[in-house]
Parts: structure tokens; C-alpha cells; sequence
């Protein structure tokens, strides 16, 4: 049986920090149960804000292109448009998708997301996607099996919108011991899943959006092979 249970009182994180060694000491001080073979799903957000992934829009000067866009989508304020473009390493602003009320845009490593993966924090800060979400990942299910000897998977979770779908749902921005595709075949019928999007969406039940719920989720009962090689590329066109 397959069960999610969120880890209570995370402190808050607003900072820099040793994020890997946060969460291993809160699980110990919240008695927080994990067993070998669990998969941890992690907000992207509390990783960026370990990371001091903080944008003043204040410093950011928007180029013709983003004031151009900011005609089309009068809600968003030029200088977010400016840092989304920037995500995408691509000045002319080709990598991004703009329809409607909708901007979405293709990250360097191929991810699509709504917004580019830019959040807003407060007032005039914004918050970008950590630089590596695997490395992260990695580094966080290792530091568990080095102080606490339980070896796991790790997903970090974005939130992310549709086009054609009004809400958001989580889907995996990186991922490390587990592989982010679930091939199975029945009467000679292959089929390949997005198995990381399905289990961030799992726990996206109880993780919560905006700060309001819980930024770290345990998924019990998923039986998987542990692949200390998966990248999230491997689930990515």
C-alpha cells in the first residue's frame, strides 16, 4: 500500500543554508519515520531560498523585449518577464510561450515550466529554481544515508500550470535515485510513464502551494530499483 505523510514543523528557511543537514536534523527531531526504499518529495522553493536564489526586481533593467511582452500580458510587471527570459539563457525571448494570460518557457536543460520556474516571494522579490535540482537531490538522499543509514530517492517538486487547465499541479524538477520513466508492458503493449510527475503530483496532496502546507512529503509503499544514475534529462524530449 502506498501512503504520503508530510514532515511537520520544518523550520522556515529565508537564507543560505546548509539545507541537507536541516532536513536531517529535523527528521531526527521530529522523530520523523523513513525506512530504506521511501521516496522523499521536496519543494523546489525551500531549495531556492537555501540556495539564496533572491532576485530584487528592483535591479533588473527589462530589455525592449520584455516591455514588448509586458503589452501582451499587461499583469506581469516587465522586470519578471526580464529575469523569466533570463532563465532560459536565450536574450531573444524564443524560448518562451505566450498565449493568452499564460507565459511558460523552456529552461537550458529542456524543462518546460509556467513562468520559467520564477516564483514571487514578497513585495518586489522573486525566487528562481535552483541552479541544479539533481546535484540537490543527490546531495540530500546521500547526507541521509551518510547520518541516519537509509538509503532513499529524492524528487523536487515544482508547482506548474497548464495552458489549458485553470490551478496548478506539482510535477518533478530533478530527481536522484530513482528513474524518472516507468516502462511497463502487458499483451505485448508497451507503455512509458512519467512515474517522477505522478509521484510529485502525489505529493502535492498534502504538500500545499504557497508556503501553506508542508515543503517535504514521504512517499511509502512505491516499489522501484534505486538508480544512483537517473537524471531528470532521461525524462525530458
Amino acid at each position: 500500500m502506498i501512503t504520503i505523510e508530510q514532515l511537520s514543523n520544518f523550520p522556515k528557511i529565508t537564507s543560505k543554508c546548509d539545507i541537507s543537514q536541516i532536513i536531517v536534523d529535523t527528521i531526527k527531531n521530529e522523530k520523523f519515520l523513513i525506512k530504506n526504499g521511501d521516496i522523499l518529495c521536496i519543494a523546489s522553493k525551500l531549495l531556492s531560498k537555501a540556495e539564496g536564489n533572491f532576485i530584487n526586481l528592483n535591479t533588473i533593467i527589462p530589455s525592449n523585449i520584455a516591455k514588448n511582452i509586458h503589452k501582451k500580458l499587461p499583469r506581469k510587471d516587465p522586470r519578471l518577464i526580464q529575469v523569466i527570459i533570463d532563465q532560459t539563457q536565450d536574450p531573444t525571448g524564443k524560448k518562451l510561450q505566450i498565449e493568452n494570460n499564460f507565459i511558460g518557457a523552456f529552461l537550458p536543460n529542456g524543462l518546460f515550466l509556467t513562468s520559467g520556474g520564477v516564483d514571487k516571494y514578497y513585495d518586489n522579490i522573486v525566487l528562481t529554481l535552483p541552479r541544479n535540482c539533481d546535484e540537490m537531490a543527490r546531495n540530500i538522499s546521500v547526507r541521509i544515508q551518510q547520518e541516519l543509514g537509509i538509503k532513499l530517492a529524492v524528487i523536487i517538486t515544482d508547482s506548474d500550470g497548464r495552458i489549458d487547465k485553470v490551478g496548478a499541479t506539482q510535477v518533478a524538477v530533478g530527481l536522484y535515485g530513482i528513474s524518472g520513466l516507468r516502462k511497463t508492458t502487458f499483451k505485448e503493449k508497451s507503455n512509458v510513464e512519467t512515474i517522477c510527475d505522478m509521484l510529485a503530483a502525489a505529493s502535492g496532496l498534502i504538500m500545499g502551494q504557497r508556503g501553506s502546507g508542508f515543503p517535504l512529503v514521504k512517499i511509502s509503499g512505491y516499489e522501484y530499483d534505486f538508480n544512483s544514475n537517473a537524471k531528470l534529462i532521461h525524462a525530458i524530449n
